[in-house]
């Protein structure tokens, strides 16, 4: 079964609205090979490239400076500059790499330099190869405590992911079952008009085509499923926030039925693209529908509402915008609901909000919350776009 077909049965399972319905186009030729360079386009691979370029050209001016001039003026010295600046596209090693460069030429400018005094020139010579291998020391030791500050968050959202998906277990395997239940049902249908006198070979091929359609659609929330529960390393790519959307809805309607809860999408055909991990994206889409299902079950039964919307931010983004009908938020700790560890529910663990900012952030988005009217709460998120990013 197609994506399309998929979220067409998600449609109909739901019930949700006229507006609901979204057509989602196919990725133009363009979108799939921003995919391939790292800031998602031409102007991406442009950006990614003009800082290295701008720190090679800041290294050969201050060699030829260092190099022209006597020795009372220590021009090395701002190779720190270069080696500060490699942190911004290179790892540890590339970094060492660098700074390893910026030694070698301090070297040569300083045999190279026609004239100044002598004995000054060794002292800041020493002073600049001392202050270079001092600020890749504090480099390499801040390289270092970002990756494992990225690892801690990772194996975090990870904990925060499972603990989710074991919230919404019984939803998976109801999704699950029901496409397996239909290939029982269509494999029993076909063995029918197979031995059916005489046999109805066209019902009994209308049978095994419905069977692969089903094999495929529990393929594909096993698949879901598993992409969340494993822990894999950062990979972004260009992506559409509506598919993001539609692939959570997959997996949770079984619990929006059982919850006795409406579902409203309303979501823009003309998104921009965006550039970011589907998985953690989805794990923030995830957390907050969550959270709207628990503050809905804190309300009578009437009235249960989750309404999506997706628009174009004002920066030339994306905005995902999630609001119930539920008991709403506190106006006062609205500024402390994304706080690691704070919690409005009782048995909250107080990281779900805080792992959704964390992501976010991390895209160079930005997410909020406020009081939703009449009653409830809105939480929103906006990601730049794939061109804006690159911009």
């Amino acid at each position: 079964m197609t994506l399309r077909n998929a979220f067409g049965r998600f449609h109909a399972d739901v019930g949700t609205g006229a507006d609901s319905t979204v057509a989602i186009p196919t990725p133009p030729i363009s979108s799939r090979l921003a995919a391939i360079t790292r800031g998602g386009g031409p102007s991406g691979f442009i950006r990614s490239a003009a800082l290295p370029l701008a720190t090679a050209i800041l290294a050969i001016a201050i060699f030829i400076v260092d190099t022209i001039t006597p020795y009372e003026i220590s021009a090395a010295t701002f190779y720190v500059v270069v080696v500060l600046l490699s942190l911004r596209f290179c790892r540890t090693q590339g970094v060492i790499t660098i700074s390893a460069i910026c030694v070698v030429l301090t070297v040569v400018s300083y045999v190279l330099t026609p004239g100044g005094n002598f004995e000054t020139g060794i002292v800041n010579t020493s002073i600049s190869l001392l202050a270079i291998a001092a600020t890749t020391y504090l480099a390499v030791k801040s390289e270092s405590a970002r990756v494992t500050a990225e690892q801690a968050q990772a194996h975090l959202a990870h904990v925060a992911r499972v603990t989710t998906l074991g919230e919404i277990a019984a939803s998976i395997a109801h999704e699950i079952n029901q496409p397996l239940t239909a290939i029982v049902t269509n494999a029993s249908a076909c063995t029918r008009w197979m031995y059916a006198q005489p046999p109805n070979l066209e019902r009994a091929a209308a049978s095994m085509d419905n069977i692969v359609d089903d094999a495929n659609r529990a393929s594909e929330i096993i698949n879901r499923v598993r992409a969340l529960a494993t822990r894999t390393e950062l990979k972004k790519t260009s992506l559409e926030l509506n598919v993001v959307v539609h692939e959570v809805l997959a997996l949770m309607q079984t619990r929006f039925r059982e919850n006795r809860i409406s579902v409203r999408t309303n979501l823009s055909n003309d998104l921009p693209m965006i550039f970011g991990d589907r998985i953690q994206l989805q794990q923030v889409v995830l957390n907050l529908l969550v959270n709207a299902i628990d503050a809905l079950n804190a309300v009578p039964n009437d009235g249960r509402e989750i309404h999506i919307i997706s628009s174009k931010s004002n920066t030339c983004g994306a905005t995902i915008t999630i609001d119930d009908s539920g008991v709403g938020i506190d106006p006062a700790s609205v500024n402390h609901l994304f706080d690691a560890f704070h919690s409005t529910k009782s048995d909250g663990m107080g990281i779900g909000l805080s792992i959704c900012r964390s992501i976010i952030e991390a895209h160079s988005g930005q997410i909020w919350a406020a009081p939703n009217k009449p009653r409830g709460a809105a939480f929103c998120f906006t990601l730049p776009g794939d061109r804006e990013k690159a911009v």
